[in-house]
């Protein structure tokens, strides 16, 4: 079964915008993931609270949100490059800038640079794969991006997590102290860096203008799908705001887990994720992408909401992995079916609509989050995640039902 779902994969065959792409890839997810799985305890360690540390993710998100309808459609006149090359530029501001400022409105102005520079990469990369593959590889092509995040992710968060012990031997400082947290971030900052390498040398790619023509020939705009994805994204968006951008500061402080064990499970999520990301297109071929996803956003959000309610370590670890699972299966085949219901003239749009509604609610779930934590724990914030999960599934299942084939453009 397996053997069918990666047929064909050969990365040989694809062109060399898209290799250099995925060499993009390595160091600026290992670095965004540095900054995910540290920063949130380094600002613990610099005396600040979770509804400040919401306040620096949402941020970050709303960022994202805001550039990304200008990005999408300026990347789709003067093509992706010059958008993933600001991505590294601003993720090297802010990634530098956040390990050595502590002032409040320093960080969040640095968080807010950060943000911008993910919502480059969050606009670009589907447009981008859908130029630059054939139709038939489009899906596999959106899997391997996810997959090199999973895997170099996975590699970052196993370092990673020891990455403040070791700088700790180093110099003598207690990891009780910012400092060890701050010298392993530097290193994020360093991969943030050499993420530009790749870039320069690629083609410029200019997508083709859209032509002007008359109105009988002019594909209609796609309203329903339009606002379809997007509001399924604002949803994720918020379910992602209230959770995910929590869990490492969840188990440090709710359960008490040391650092290196924090990274270890990420690790082993990522380990499960990596598989599960490369079958979906598979999958999704052979249940339908709304019967892949809707089951399954079903099950992760009961995952999330049972989390936060049961503070018990090895539950915690097993649900985590269910909710790692669920979206490591269901991501890659909502964007390869948003991607296939629309023609090439609105994939920019698409996307932007995505980005924006996934960050602008994930900002607002951050922040909403770090005031529940605050005032009533973690249980309320994970069970409204839960829901905002859900929430995602039902409308996808309420606007195109239960699909088995996969739309084409």
């Amino acid at each position: 079964m397996l053997n069918k779902w990666f047929a064909g994969f050969d990365l040989r065959e694809y062109n060399p915008n898209v290799q250099r792409f995925y060499l993009f890839g390595i160091p600026i997810f290992t670095g965004m993931a540095l900054f995910m799985l540290l920063y949130n305890l380094y600002l613990i360690r610099l005396g600040f609270q979770e509804d400040f540390i919401g306040q620096m993710i949402g941020l970050f998100s709303l960022a994202s949100g805001l550039v990304a309808i200008p990005t999408g459609y300026l990347s789709d006149r003067l093509g992706r490059k010059p958008f993933l090359i600001g991505a590294s530029v601003c993720m090297t501001i802010s990634h530098l800038g956040l390990c050595f400022v502590t002032d409040r409105t320093m960080l969040l102005v640095f968080s807010f640079i950060g943000g911008a520079g993910g919502g480059f990469i969050y606009v670009s990369f589907i447009p981008f794969l859908a130029e630059n593959a054939s139709p038939e590889r489009r899906g596999q092509a959106i899997a391997i991006w996810m997959s090199i995040g999973v895997l170099t992710r996975m590699v970052a968060n196993l370092v990673g997590g020891t990455l403040p012990g070791l700088m700790s031997y180093m110099t003598g400082i207690s990891t009780d102290l910012p400092e060890p947290f701050q010298y392993a971030l530097l290193l994020g900052s360093m991969c943030s860096i050499i993420s530009i390498i790749p870039l320069l040398g690629m083609a410029a790619n200019v997508p083709p203008p859209t032509k002007i023509v008359d109105e009988v020939d002019k594909p209609p705009v796609p309203y329903k799908n339009l606002l379809t994805f997007a509001t399924i994204s604002a949803f994720r968006g918020l379910a992602m705001g209230l959770s995910v951008s929590f869990f490492n500061v969840f188990f440090q402080e709710e359960l008490n887990v040391a650092t290196a064990v924090i990274g270890t499970v990420f690790f082993a999520g990522m380990v499960l994720g990596l598989p599960l990301t490369m079958s979906a297109p598979g999958m999704s071929r052979r249940f339908g992408p709304t019967m892949t996803i809707v089951p399954l956003r079903m099950l992760g959000a009961a995952a999330l909401t049972l989390m936060g309610l049961w503070l018990n370590f090895p539950i915690a670890v097993a649900l985590f992995l269910i909710s790692t699972a669920v979206e490591s299966l269901t991501s890659p085949t909502e964007m390869t079916f948003a991607t296939n219901s629309l023609s090439r003239p609105y994939w920019g749009r698409m996307q932007s609509l995505r980005v924006m509604g996934f960050q602008c609610l994930s900002a607002i779930g951050s922040i909403w989050a770090g005031i529940l934590i605050v005032e009533h724990g973690y249980w309320a914030a994970f069970a409204l995640g839960g829901l905002a999960r859900l929430g995602s599934a039902l409308v996808l299942l309420a606007v195109f039902g239960y699909r088995k084939e996969m739309l084409e453009s």
